[in-house]
């Protein structure tokens, strides 16, 4: 015997549809290709959650090791710079050793001695004339032409 849906069963068997349910063997087709991709794509659901999880795990670590890696070159470069400002403070020391050594009276009396200065015995003053000052400017600007 041919099984067939129950719609085509006449109503005499009591095999009425209930009203609001699609009947046939479309209804029933399509419920079947529902269920086929439903059940395709839960088969690999539980691995597609696993695999998610561990790519969200591998974000987090690579931007934690990324956080470390760029803490430890501003510590590197933190440490250069102090031991570039130790040399720095260094050598200013030092010129400014030599400098106050270079301007010391002592050293310059010696210096004036093997030149054969003296101090001078008489000052002059010389007064010089007042500049001339070119006139200061009056009137609006760019119009000085029309004087």
């Amino acid at each position: 015997m041919i099984a067939s849906p129950l719609t085509d069963r006449p109503a005499r068997y009591g095999y009425d549809d209930p009203p609001g349910r699609p009947g046939g063997t479309r209804a029933g087709r399509s419920a079947v290709q529902r269920r086929r991709a439903r059940t395709r794509r839960n088969r690999y659901a539980a691995l597609r959650r696993i695999m998610a999880l561990i790519a969200l795990l591998v974000l987090i670590v690579t931007i934690y090791l990324g956080l470390m890696a760029n803490i430890t070159r501003m510590n590197y470069e933190l440490a250069t710079l102090d031991r570039q400002r130790d040399v720095l403070r260094d050598e200013t020391e030092l010129n400014d050793d030599a400098i106050a050594s270079a301007e010391s009276d002592e050293r310059l009396k010696a210096f004036a001695d093997r030149l054969h200065m003296h101090e001078p015995q008489s000052i002059t003053a010389i007064s010089l004339p007042p500049d001339r000052l070119p006139p200061a400017p009056s009137g609006v600007a760019l119009l000085g032409w029309l004087k």
